[in-house]
């Protein structure tokens, strides 16, 4: 097994792609030249003024000199202020040096005392160097992260010592800088009085032991005041405001941290606080397993395995601001609570899982063989006879495990290729998701957490998912580093202990733990943007809906002077039209001009200016009402000003792939084409040369950086060599105790030892049979002595270095046992402390390719990413200069992942969606509006509804609502009516066409033929109706007939996967089916296979098909799209139909039962709509029993289809063309379809006819 075998292809050694996928850029080291491409005059320049600066921090610095020290600071500006990213990149490099005196340049400076009368110049002397240390090409540059955090590191000293006492002298020299006759700060002390704050603000975010520095506070207090001569509406003010906020919260958090000794406190909260609000039956995180903390920045996301297994309530706060918590500070509160909800939802089920197989374990260990073991959870799939098979060290991957298990009873005596197309289907153990491998020893299981790294899928005889045999491997890494769990992993290879497996196929960490890490960042900082409207304040009047918030423009559009030309938009293109940011939203003239010179409606006016004028804006887009349409239109405004508000690119983030590429289209149809797509799940063709990952392959390293990787990778190199052989050694250790296992180790540690084991030359000990150490060992396997002392090891090593054969038999073997485990301690120490270095090396390395990253990102127009990508690359795109965020389908967003897109330097953020269609889905149903126990938390309910909705006692905030739709005949967008009073139908819907062959257009079947309820394979319910199966089929095949419209006109919706898969099994023999992403991947995850047809349906199918001839394939061979509700959000069809499914004697409507699902469901058809189901279980719920009275009194419901039989002269129709199953089965339930005689007798009375279904 050791040294780790060499894998080739499945490890793909060889390029970027082992990195997030970023496709083959380099990871070879880079070549040198044969000579230098010949400069630029600029990059001549740019180099002369380099060498001219670094010649500076060469010298030594000399106290006082101030020219020096102007020339040194100004020179960086200079630099940084450049085009040249090279010398931008060296710069900090070389400030944090040793090779040079940058730090002795820093420490003059920090060091100085200004005399009575050089304030002035004590502030001009460190304005340029405070301009240096906040600057963007040093803060946003990834690959110099850290040098940069070296330097703060230094500028801070051992907390804070050497910076706070600096910025203090600063503080009070720029107040005694100012003239006691100005009205407040010139332009250049207000510059450096932000410099100052923004560098406090680093280095508490880079240094959190400088937080406790105790003139911290006075200082603030003292930079507030100087605040205070700042123009109050100047955006220099709103800096100001917003930054001192965010360090009183740093320092509040620290204070409290100090004073736990002052009262009972839990991690810097009051004890006392929280016994008087809190009720008695309340918990409060106070270490009742060591992952139970008060401070969420010091909880562990992945669960431990002590809070496994504790007994105690997990601690779940409301989100009910009303409701008591024991932070008082409304930022951290609401922090804490997302942070902990959103944690629970994802680990909570997952962790009752892993407990229950761990008590199983330790009641019965044979439970890691039993082939039948299952978890219980549809939401975790168990392998037994599991065990770490390698373990190796790769320095492009890292630290991998291969892990071997039983393969499933369903694949495991498949071929080769059966089993590679198994794997593949089923989405199982897919890169990125958690797994956990338990195992027990001596009555205690124990665990280890891991994340697939590559699921290797091609037949091989070693190793992978398609192996002979009944064993399949997968290829993982340790999910969290930390020295326990590494020497497990070891000990556990080691051994070949065997343990089960357990995937939890949705939870991939990638997708979550950037996201409650940034909400801990957001906590430890205090820091929330746009809190005022996030948070908003109680109000003292009763009528909360009264107060109307007074929302600013964003930052950048205060600028003096500064409009929004709309040029970009107006019919035509030589107009000029101008929208101060200052004017009101609702100014009537302002959108009524709109209106006249633009494309959009009213009420796409009105959301417009409001979306430009607010910093913080919420546009509700009811179904069909151009949401899309007028986010592009937005854009387009938008860009319009990049430059002139230096805007940076706008981040466009959205909840689907599906959602994304649509918007993405839809700009580049516009003319803009300067955009980029993060991630790699995009169907779009158009966008394959906007992807990130093809896009930066053009994008070239600096010198700098390729430097930088070079030595990383030699690093990596040494490293991984010296790691390999650690593991080789810890692998061989347990095999015996030999002395080649100790002979380095006691040579090294017990030389006196060592030398009567040493004695003998070669020739010597074997004329005399053996080793010293192999005859002084024999001695352990003797009869034990008398001697049964408890002698310490320390005692006992004192008596072995002066005679080692006075130690007895059971002492001796005490003795090897101690030395074997401290070489095996010593090896474990000198592992883990390897693996960080490399992993140090490997962080540095995917830096630089970040860093590359982002300054193509900062180019773009436009960034495209969801918000299962925004996770992913958070750490990016948290160092890209934008000002602007647009959120599309902003409702579906959970508030967690939306507070996370709130990154550094956003001014303007915009939500575009409608919080009463779909909501956030989450994993806990007991954490959902949904639930009645899930009504304290509502983790399912977005910012957009919170806000838009308002809370309790607090005002709404002010949304626009579109209010002209185009996608529904009026008969349909009237069932939505009672969620969308004020919609009107636009023109274009009142003249759509008719549904041919169809007497109405909007038609509920009522029946009552009763569900046929679960899988027995299946753990959840996943409920169908065959009878709906075969109308749906019917209905559509005769739809399709009529020649009017094809089957990618037509969608089919259902609310569950099993009826989702039974059409599916179905309609295949006539139509390829077109699935979405998501309903795939959850046929999947509930056992359904494309192949599979369920046997109801195969019966029925053989029923009524006996004895006629099917329809051509080749005639309805075209796309016809199925779909869950859930996944269709969004789309729309000409045609929809509609199987309800549920029917049942308990009247339970299921998921249909809330207005979301239902609004939903009701607003994608265009021409016409057709429900099935029973509507006297659908009637108990308010919103569909107005539905069905709706179509009632439209004469557009009935328990019957009638077929009309007409003569056609025409177009003639053969009976074997007829749906089968419109005559037979119509014919069968001739009680409620009105039939009076078969079909065919009709056909026969009739020779050229075409029989048609009807709706009454």
């Amino acid at each position: 097994m050791f040294p780790p075998r060499q894998r080739g292809g499945r490890r793909g050694r060889g390029g970027r792609g082992e990195q997030g996928g970023r496709g083959g850029r380099g990871r070879q080291l880079p070549k040198t030249p044969d000579h230098r491409p010949e400069e630029t005059p600029e990059e001549q320049q740019s180099r002369a003024d380099y060498s001219s600066w670094k010649r500076l921090i060469k010298s030594i610095p000399q106290s006082n000199d101030n020219r020096t020290i102007e020339r040194l600071w100004n020179g960086a500006l200079t630099i940084l202020n450049g085009d040249d990213r090279n010398w931008k990149q060296m710069l900090p490099r070389d400030l944090d040096d040793d090779e040079y005196h940058g730090r002795a340049h820093v420490l003059v400076l920090l060091g100085m005392k200004p005399h009575d009368h050089g304030h002035s110049t004590f502030v001009a002397l460190a304005r340029p160097f405070l301009l240096v240390i906040t600057h963007q090409a040093l803060l946003d540059c990834l690959s110099v992260d850290t040098a940069v955090g070296g330097l703060y590191n230094f500028i801070s000293g051992s907390n804070g010592t050497r910076a706070i006492p600096f910025f203090q002298r600063l503080s009070s020299c720029i107040e005694r800088s100012l003239e006691p006759t100005a009205s407040g700060l010139t332009a250049t002390l207000e510059t450096t009085l932000i410099a100052m704050l923004r560098a406090l603000l680093e280095l508490l975010r880079r240094e959190q032991r400088a937080t406790f520095h105790g003139d911290l506070p006075d200082l603030i207090d003292s930079i507030e005041r100087l605040g205070g001569g700042i123009d109050a509406q100047s955006i220099g003010s709103h800096i100001l405001h917003n930054t001192v906020a965010e360090l009183r919260g740093v320092v509040d958090r620290a204070t409290g941290r100090v004073r736990q000794n002052e009262e009972p406190q839990v991690d810097g909260v009051s004890t006392t606080f929280v016994t008087s609000t809190y009720p008695r039956e309340s918990v409060i995180p106070q270490h009742r397993h060591d992952n139970d903390k008060a401070d969420i920045t010091k909880i562990r996301i992945l669960p431990t395995e002590d809070e496994i297994r504790s007994d105690h309530a997990v601690f779940l706060p409301s989100t009910d601001r009303e409701q008591p918590h024991f932070l008082l500070d409304q930022v951290q509160r609401h922090l804490d609570t997302h942070f902990r909800l959103l944690r629970h939802d994802v680990i909570g089920e997952m962790s009752q899982v892993i407990r229950g197989i761990m008590v199983a374990l330790e009641t019965d260990p044979t439970f890691v063989q039993d082939p039948k073991l299952n978890s219980g959870n549809t939401r975790a799939d168990v392998h037994v006879q599991s065990h770490i098979s390698d373990v190796s060290f790769d320095r492009r991957r890292g630290l991998e495990a291969e892990i071997s298990f039983l393969q499933p009873a369903s694949v495991r005596h498949k071929s080769l290729s059966a089993k590679q197309r198994w794997w593949k289907e089923t989405k199982s153990l897919e890169e990125g998701i958690l797994i956990v491998f338990l195992s027990v020893h001596e009555a205690k299981s124990s665990l280890l957490f891991f994340t697939v790294s590559q699921k290797y899928l091609e037949p091989s005889e070693e190793f992978g998912l398609s192996c002979p045999g009944h064993l399949a491997s997968i290829t993982a890494k340790l999910a969290t580093q930390n020295q326990n769990d590494l020497e497990k992993l070891v000990q556990l290879s080691c051994s070949r202990t065997t343990g089960i497996l357990v995937e939890f196929p949705d939870v991939l960490p990638a997708t979550f733990v950037p996201i409650l890490e940034g909400l801990q960042d957001m906590q430890r900082l205090s820091r929330l943007p746009f809190r005022q409207w996030i948070l908003p304040d109680r109000v003292a009047t009763a009528d909360s809906r009264s107060v109307v918030f007074d929302v600013p423009p964003p930052l950048y559009a205060r600028a003096p002077g500064f409009t929004f030309s709309l040029q970009p938009i107006l019919k035509n293109a030589g107009d000029v039209f101008f929208i101060d940011p200052r004017s009101l939203t609702d100014d009537v003239n302002t959108v009524n001009e709109l209106e006249k010179r633009t494309n959009l409606d009213h009420g796409q006016c009105q959301a417009l200016v409001a979306a430009l004028t607010r910093e913080f804006a919420f546009i509700q887009g009811p179904p069909g009402t151009g949401k899309s349409y007028l986010g592009v239109q937005l854009m387009r405004v938008l860009l319009g000003c990049k430059r002139k508000a230096k805007l940076g690119p706008v981040i466009v983030v959205c909840y689907t792939n599906h959602a994304l590429d649509q918007f993405l289209e839809h700009l580049i149809e516009v003319g803009i084409q300067k955009l980029i797509r993060i991630g790699g799940q995009s169907k779009s063709v158009i966008l394959q040369g906007k992807n990130l990952r093809v896009v930066s392959k053009s994008e070239s390293k600096t010198k700098t950086e390729n430097y930088a990787v070079a030595m990383a990778i030699k690093d990596q190199e040494r490293q991984e060599r010296s790691i390999n052989s650690i593991l080789i050694t810890l692998h061989i250790l347990p095999r015996g105790r030999d002395w080649a296992s100790l002979r380095e180790y006691l040579s090294r540690v017990h030389p006196r030892i060592y030398r009567q084991f040493d004695r003998v030359d070669e020739a010597e000990f074997n004329l005399v049979g053996g080793h010293p150490f192999d005859k002084w060992v024999r001695a352990m396997n003797e009869e034990q002595s008398d001697d049964v002392s408890t002698r310490s090891i320390a005692h006992l090593l004192a008596q072995a270095a002066e005679n080692l054969y006075s130690v007895s038999a059971l002492n001796r073997r005490r003795l090897v046992t101690y030395w074997m485990k401290s070489i095996w301690d010593e090896n474990s120490n000198r592992l883990f402390e390897e693996v960080k270095v490399a992993d140090k090396a490997q962080k540095q390395t995917s830096n630089t390719y970040d860093e590359v990253d982002r300054r193509i990102l900062e180019t773009a127009d436009v960034i495209g990413v969801t918000t299962s990508g925004l996770a992913k690359r958070i750490s990016v795109l948290r160092h890209v200069t934008s000002k602007i965020v647009i959120c599309e389908e902003a409702g579906e967003v959970m508030e967690p992942h939306m507070l996370s897109a709130l990154f550094p330097g956003v001014e303007h953020f915009i939500q575009i969606g409608d919080h009463q269609q779909l909501r956030p889905r989450i994993n806990n149903f007991n954490l959902s509006l949904e639930s009645q126990q899930g009504l304290p938390y509502q983790l399912d309910r977005s910012q957009f509804e919170r806000l838009s909705i308002g809370e309790r006692g607090r005002p709404a905030f002010p949304t626009a609502q579109l209010n002209v739709q185009r996608r529904m005949r009026p008969q349909i967008s009237s069932l939505i009516s009672s969620l969308y009073p004020h919609l009107l139908d636009h023109d274009s819907t009142k003249v759509l066409p008719d549904v041919l062959g169809m007497r109405k257009n909007v038609f509920w079947l009522n029946h009552d033929h009763f569900e046929e309820g679960t899988r027995p394979d299946l753990q959840q319910k996943s409920h169908s109706n065959l009878w709906e199966v075969d109308m749906t089929h019917a209905l559509v095949r005769h739809i399709v007939r009529q020649g009017i419209y094809s089957s990618t006109d037509i969608a089919v919706l259902t609310p569950y996967t099993g009826q989702l898969q039974k059409l599916r099994a179905k309609m295949q023999s006539d139509f390829k089916i077109v699935l979405s992403e998501g309903d795939q991947e959850t046929l999947m995850k509930e056992g359904f296979h494309s192949e599979e047809a369920s046997p109801e349906t195969d019966q029925t199918d053989r029923q009524l098909n006996t004895g006629a001839r099917p329809l051509e394939k080749k005639k309805m061979s075209e796309l016809l799209r199925i779909a869950t509700v859930d996944n269709f959000q969004g789309e729309e069809a000409k045609v929809v139909i509609v199987s309800l499914v549920r029917s049942n004697k308990e009247r339970k409507v299921g998921f249909l039962k809330t207005t979301n699902r239902i609004n939903v469901l009701l607003s994608r058809a265009q021409h016409g709509m057709y429900l099935i189901g029973n509507t006297d279980t659908y009637s108990r719920i308010p919103m569909w029993a107005q539905v069905h009275d709706l179509l009632q009194k439209a004469d557009s419901g009935a328990a019957s289809l009638r077929a009309i039989v007409e003569p056609i002269a025409a177009i003639v129709a053969q009976q074997d063309a007829i749906p089968n199953v419109c005559i037979k089965s119509f014919h069968a339930h001739s009680h409620v379809s009105g039939f009076t005689r078969h079909a065919s007798t009709v056909a026969r009375n009739r020779p050229a006819v075409r029989i048609v279904v009807h709706a009454l």
